[in-house]
C-alpha cells in the first residue's frame, strides 16, 4: 500500500517557509545590528562581519549541498537543513559575546545554504515527476 503523497500547494507553501526563513536572516537581523552590538558589547567594526560570515557560508553550502542532495536525495537533505536550521537559531538564545554571536550566525548560515539550493531543486524534481506521472489530485 503505498503512502498519500501530499498536494503540490502544501509542499510549496513548506517549501516556501523554508526558503523565507533562510533569505531573511540578513533582513531581520540588519536594521537591530547597532542594537545588538551594545546589548553584547560588540563594537561597531566587528558587526559587519556578523552579516558577512552568514551570506559567506550560505554560497559556500549552496554550492555544497547540490551534488549532496543528489547523492543521499532531496527529502533527507532539506530535513538535514531544516534540523540545522532550528538548532542554529536557537543558538542565538544563548549568545553572549562575539565568538559565540559569529559561531551562532556562520552555523545559520550553513543551514540556509543548504536549504536554498535544495528547496529550488525540490520544486524543479516534483514540477518533473508531476509532468510525467500527470496531475496529482490534492
Amino acid at each position: 500500500m503505498n503512502p498519500p503523497k501530499a498536494s503540490t500547494g502544501i509542499i510549496i507553501f513548506a517549501l516556501w517557509l523554508l526558503v523565507f526563513s533562510a533569505s531573511s536572516q540578513i533582513m531581520i537581523i540588519t536594521p537591530i545590528l547597532p542594537l545588538i552590538g551594545q546589548e553584547l558589547g560588540i563594537g561597531e567594526s566587528r558587526l559587519g562581519t556578523l552579516v558577512s560570515a552568514y551570506a559567506i557560508m550560505v554560497g559556500v553550502f549552496a554550492i555544497v549541498a547540490g551534488p549532496v542532495s543528489d547523492k543521499i536525495g532531496r527529502r533527507r537533505i532539506l530535513l538535514l537543513g531544516t534540523a540545522v536550521m532550528t538548532v542554529s537559531l536557537l543558538m542565538h538564545y544563548f549568545v553572549e559575546g562575539y565568538f559565540s554571536f559569529l559561531a551562532a550566525r556562520l552555523f545559520t548560515g550553513c543551514a540556509g545554504g543548504i536549504l536554498s539550493g535544495s528547496a529550488v531543486s525540490y520544486i524543479g524534481d516534483s514540477s518533473r515527476i508531476t509532468a510525467v506521472d500527470g496531475p496529482r489530485d490534492g
